[in-house]
Order: C-alpha cells, then sequence, then structure tokens
C-alpha cells in the first residue's frame, strides 16, 4: 500500500484521497483493530507505571553511585 501511494508524482492531499480510493476499491488494505477508550487507558496507565519504576531505579542506582564514592555502600 505504502508503494502506491509513493509512486504518486506530487504528494498533494488530492492524490492521496485518490490513492486511497483507489486502494479500497482494488483491495489493498488491511483491516485494523481500535482500541476501545478503556483500553487506550489502561496502556496509557501501564507505559506511565513502566516509565516511573525506570526512574526510580535510575534514582536509586545515581545515589549508590554516588554514595559509593564516599566509601558509603547502601542495600
Amino acid at each position: 500500500m505504502r508503494v502506491s501511494l509513493s509512486t504518486m508524482r506530487n504528494k498533494t492531499d488530492r492524490n492521496d484521497a485518490r490513492g486511497i480510493a483507489q486502494m479500497m476499491r482494488l483491495g489493498w488494505y488491511r483491516a485494523v483493530h481500535v482500541k476501545n477508550i478503556d483500553m487506550q487507558k489502561m496502556r496509557t496507565l501501564l507505559t506511565s507505571r513502566k516509565l516511573l519504576k525506570r526512574k526510580l531505579i535510575d534514582l536509586e542506582n545515581h545515589i549508590r553511585g554516588a554514595l559509593r564514592a564516599y566509601g558509603l555502600l547502601v542495600g
């Protein structure tokens, strides 16, 4: 599908619309699953949680490294 759109001479909204319409007529597309709003919210929360956990680990490691320079061991 991407190849057929990229072969157009001039990239304009009109040409894009024509290309997409042509692909739909020929069946050159794949159906996609659209997540519902609850799943989108859940994914956002889980992604944020993962990021915060990673930042916490990085901060703990940074503090350990800084204290180790002074001969202090943590944990």
